[in-house]
């Protein structure tokens, strides 16, 4: 098929290409906590490292903008608001008040810190997502009005995003931190910068518009494949410029290093159109049945292997593992305690996925084994939807009765997409 049959026949269906992007961005964000788990805070190389690993948090956001335009845009109707905002707290705000008390334990925390950490995310450094989410989740509607409002001018949209974006970058890591030393409400207000919505409104319009207009992206996309391999390594090149000309300022490693400051911008934006890049290239040849499979249950419990793998990091540090890992050089150390953590998180995800406390431990609801009463022919789901970010995963349709064995190539099984 042409690049440009292939963008229209991958708008459709089950969205292979958005799971590869998920699983490479989870693999990444493993791998920055691995990184800072296992390094000095003022070690050069490892936040060099860290600096082209932190566009995670904001592929995250990006993803997340996609899946609820993705699901919501084009449906027939006004959003039914109470019902949108009951399902996603429920998949999203139990896990976070349940996550927030684990890892509060962990901590031997008091009673005021749990309350201070679930009013701001902190229980543990990745929660954070998990309460920006449901701060997306409050002002769905009127986001999704705006959208919808310059679906005509989206380009606009996105350029004043982008601008508003490099104005609370630079605020944050230039300006604000002149005033650390001042008494006053901006230096207390600007230390919960990463909790707060505003510092990721990019992310999420970027995934919204490219959503809304999926064919026209993939198009490009495939059209200009060594442009965007191009990009990327030039977009590493002078993120990591970046990084060492702040270090060469006197930056300590750390704040060189940030996540919200104004590189970060477009080295995320280029890198996700890479990733994406992949995904399609995954998503348009055919594949092994057993690959397809992992990779969609990959994606499935993607949230739930977010949720526990710190807790691994912690567990598998203090444990013989960490012994061995720290007679390790590095990056052989960091590579081990990448696989270790990986393999035992999604171990734990799997379990949790399938037991009574599925919604609590992974954000899926607890779906029991159907009853089989006859082999039965494959069926179309009955309301397919793109895979769920990590912070809300959409919850499965009802499964069929029974599942025969089947030779059918795997796109022949996917659903479509309101």
């Amino acid at each position: 098929m042409t690049p440009d049959a292939d963008a229209e026949r991958l708008t459709h269906g089950y969205l292979h290409q958005v799971d590869v992007v998920r699983l490479l961005t989870f693999g990444s964000v493993v791998a920055v906590h691995v990184v800072a788990s296992t390094t000095p805070p003022d070690s050069v190389p490892a936040r060099g490292t860290l600096m082209l690993l932190h566009f995670t948090r904001e592929t995250f956001f990006v993803i997340t903008g996609f899946v609820l335009f993705h699901t919501s845009y084009r449906r027939p109707g006004r959003l039914d608001v109470p019902r949108f905002w009951r399902r996603r707290y429920l998949l999203v705000g139990v896990p976070y008040l349940v996550w927030s008390v684990v890892y509060w334990l962990q901590a031997r925390g008091g009673p005021g810190d749990l309350a201070v950490e679930l009013l701001t995310g902190t229980a543990a450094y990745h929660l954070y997502f998990l309460l920006v989410s449901m701060q997306l989740y409050l002002v769905f509607p009127l986001l999704l009005r705006l959208v919808r409002a310059t679906a005509h001018r989206p380009w606009r949209l996105l350029a004043a995003s982008a601008a508003l974006q490099l104005v609370t970058y630079w605020l944050l890591h230039d300006v604000v931190p002149r005033w650390d030393a001042r008494p006053g409400w901006v230096p207390a207000v600007t230390r919960y910068a990463e909790q707060v919505l505003p510092s990721y409104q990019l992310y999420v319009v970027a995934g919204a518009l490219a959503a809304v207009h999926l064919a026209a992206v993939q198009r490009w996309v495939l059209a200009h494949g060594r442009l965007v391999a191009v990009a990327v390594a030039v977009g590493a090149v002078l993120t990591e410029a970046v990084y060492l000309l702040q270090l060469a300022r006197g930056a300590d490693p750390g704040h060189a290093s940030e996540v919200l400051q104004p590189a970060m911008v477009g080295w995320t934006l280029v890198l996700t159109v890479g990733l994406f890049a992949v995904g399609l290239a995954y998503a348009r040849r055919p594949r092994p049945a057993r690959v397809a499979a992992a990779v969609r249950e990959g994606s499935r419990i993607s949230f739930g292997v977010f949720l526990v793998h710190p807790l691994v990091i912690s567990v598998l540090l203090a444990a013989w593992p960490g012994a061995l890992v720290r007679h390790l050089p590095p990056p052989l150390s960091q590579a081990a305690l990448w696989l270790a953590t990986v393999v035992v998180s999604v171990a734990a995800a799997e379990v949790g996925a399938r037991s009574p406390l599925s919604l609590p431990l992974t954000g899926r609801r607890h779906a029991r084994p159907p009853h089989v009463t006859a082999p039965a022919a494959p069926v179309e789901p009955a309301e397919p939807a793109a895979p769920a970010e990590p912070a809300a995963p959409v919850e499965p349709a009802a499964p069929a009765t029974a599942t025969a064995p089947t030779t059918r190539h795997p796109l022949a099984l996917e659903g479509r997409t309101p």
